[in-house]
């Protein structure tokens, strides 16, 4: 009804415009503003179109104002979400983490859906309104009936948190860096009995480390560990130390510190430089040897646009001795770039994910890394899948790609982490899964778009890496991140932990299969839990070959920030 006006598409393409371009972080959006806008927009038109639209066409423009007025109040309560965590700071290509757009206005209808029948036996962590994502869950070593996750927790400037203290079955739950956190949490449990966790302030210019020695009830005041323009901290824990990495200024940087026992740690050693570490989005692990541990970096560069991109590592070899890190090596290319979009996250878009974890176990696998990451078979056809590559030379070489999920299909698989049992060396994977979305609602999704709604899914090894149980469905339905209104969708990571013959795994879900979501079903986000169990199940062959030497290309230059 629109077509013949001809000040509406020049007017809604401004509008879109000053929307999809402008990201200023001194602006308070939400969708009662968004709303809001639209209605006058709707309004101011339509006196000045009536000479030229029929007066029926009129009636539905005042109408639908009417209706955009109507919504706001409805729904302005639900979704509105400030962004004081990113205020006044100007972000250059490739943060992902400093940008937390505005919530997506959701379908009023998404409350009236009821719940389905749950295909898993999942358990709901977080059980609270809003929307919590971006997760990690841990398991404490010396009383492994001790668990505890963590999230963004949007518009209010802290850390969701809960505890387990009987293996998951029931959770308490609130918050910690109270009223003082942007985002980003992780975490790490170390045999002591000490959980460290990492993450970024309010003001998005200090990476703060955090203390819970009580099992993750009460936490220390926080450590600053760094400061300025940083992204992406990580967190990882070796035999006497603790490491945190991050992105300072568009290179890694990381910092380690000894521990000696419950509550007693540090003081952490100057920041270092990683050399030719330009790049972000990855992790860093801690392995066997002195000083605490020979420890690695991994990053992927360049951090923005759709792909091809490199995944590179570092290695200090010495842990906390006075050696640093070494020359950067290159492990593998990926066509999953630093903001590739996927049907199921086309809002906040995926990168490589790359992550690791390094055996220290003294096992038969002692000393072996394994390297976990996201591919596409061909740029931009977004059948994406799981990679992991192993190293047994402290990461000068690496063996060829071993694909983890075991599907026939073109679908996407995303955001992968990968979680190694100290207890018997297995190591296990868990991401997020579109293979059973054909686009047919009910069995085969949640609306007639293929390849757009996610479950969650882990598998395992029991020989370094070289094969992968049939890989298991663990979450109870269908989420959909659209639906969630979220703004980051599934969010950048999901964090999980594995001990004692179990992955413990917890995602952002919104199928609401046990109707214990406060938001309703196929709406915000509750973080659902299932461990795996990883025994049982039989590997699938997958060739590998001999390790081979990687070249690592000459350093070229940094582009200059985007404005």
């Amino acid at each position: 009804m629109f077509g013949n006006h001809p000040r509406i598409p020049s007017l809604a393409s401004s509008f879109q415009s000053t929307l999809t371009r402008h990201i200023n972080k001194n602006t308070l959006m939400n969708t009662r503003l968004h709303l809001t806008v639209l209605a006058i927009v709707f309004a101011f038109l339509t006196p000045a179109a009536s000479i030229r639209i029929h007066m029926n066409t009129r009636l539905h423009l005042v109408s639908l104002a009417a209706v955009f007025a109507f919504l706001t109040s409805a729904t302005s309560v639900l979704h509105a979400r400030e962004l004081g965590a990113t205020k006044g700071i100007d972000v250059p290509d490739g943060t992902r983490k400093c940008i937390i757009p505005t919530d997506r206005a959701p379908k009023p209808t998404d409350l009236l859906l009821v719940p389905l029948t749950c295909l898993e036996p999942v358990v709901n962590v977080s059980a609270t309104t809003g929307n919590q994502a971006e997760s990690f869950v841990n398991v404490n070593p010396p009383n492994p009936n001790n668990l505890v996750a963590i999230s963004n927790n949007p518009g209010t400037a802290s850390i969701f948190r809960a505890y387990s203290t009987d293996a998951g079955a029931t959770w308490t739950r609130g918050t910690i860096a109270t009223g003082v956190a942007c985002c980003d949490g992780q975490a790490a449990w170390d045999t002591f009995g000490n959980l460290f966790l990492v993450y970024i302030n309010n003001s998005v210019d200090q990476i703060n480390v955090i203390l819970s020695t009580d099992g993750g009830v009460t936490f220390s005041a926080p450590l600053t560990v760094g400061t300025g323009s940083i992204d992406q901290p990580s967190i990882a824990v070796g035999n006497g130390s603790v490491w945190v990495d991050w992105n300072q200024s568009g290179s890694m940087v990381a910092r380690g510190a000894p521990v000696t026992g419950l509550g007693v740690f540090g003081p952490f050693n100057a920041q270092q430089a990683i050399p030719s570490a330009t790049g972000s989005f990855g992790g860093i692990a801690v392995g066997p040897g002195p000083n605490g541990g020979k420890v690695i970096v991994t990053y992927q560069n360049p951090t923005g646009g759709q792909g091809p991109a490199t995944i590179f590592a570092n290695v200090d070899v010495d842990g906390l001795g006075a050696g640093g890190f070494g020359p950067r090596i290159t492990v593998s290319t990926t066509n999953v770039g630093g903001f590739d979009f996927i049907p199921a996250q086309n809002g906040r878009s995926i990168d490589a994910e790359a992550g690791l974890v390094w055996d220290a176990t003294g096992g038969p696998f002692n000393n072996r890394i394994y390297l976990v990451y996201t591919d596409e078979t061909v740029n931009e056809n977004n059948d994406t899948d799981i990679e992991m590559r192993t190293s047994t030379d402290d990461g000068a070489t690496w063996t060829a790609p071993v694909r983890v999920n075991d599907d026939a299909t073109t679908n996407s698989q995303f955001l992968p982490y990968v979680a190694l049992d100290p207890t018997t060396g297995t190591v296990a994977v868990g991401f997020h899964d579109c293979r059973n979305d054909n686009g047919v609602p009910g069995p085969g999704g949640t609306n007639m778009i293929p390849n757009d709604d996610a479950e969650y899914y882990g598998t395992f090894s029991t020989d370094g890496g070289a094969t992968w149980a049939p890989n298991r469905r663990l979450s109870g339905g269908f989420s959909n991140a659209a639906d969630a209104a979220n703004g980051i969708d599934f969010g950048d990571y999901v964090g999980l932990s594995a001990f004692a013959g179990k992955l413990y795994a917890m995602w952002a879900d919104n199928a609401n299969c046990d109707g214990t979501n406060p938001n309703g079903t196929l709406h915000q986000f509750d973080l659902y839990a299932n461990p795996l169990s990883l025994t049982g199940g039989t590997p699938t062959p997958t060739p590998t070959v001999t390790p081979r030497v990687t070249p690592t290309p000459r350093p070229r230059p940094t582009p200059a920030p985007r404005p």
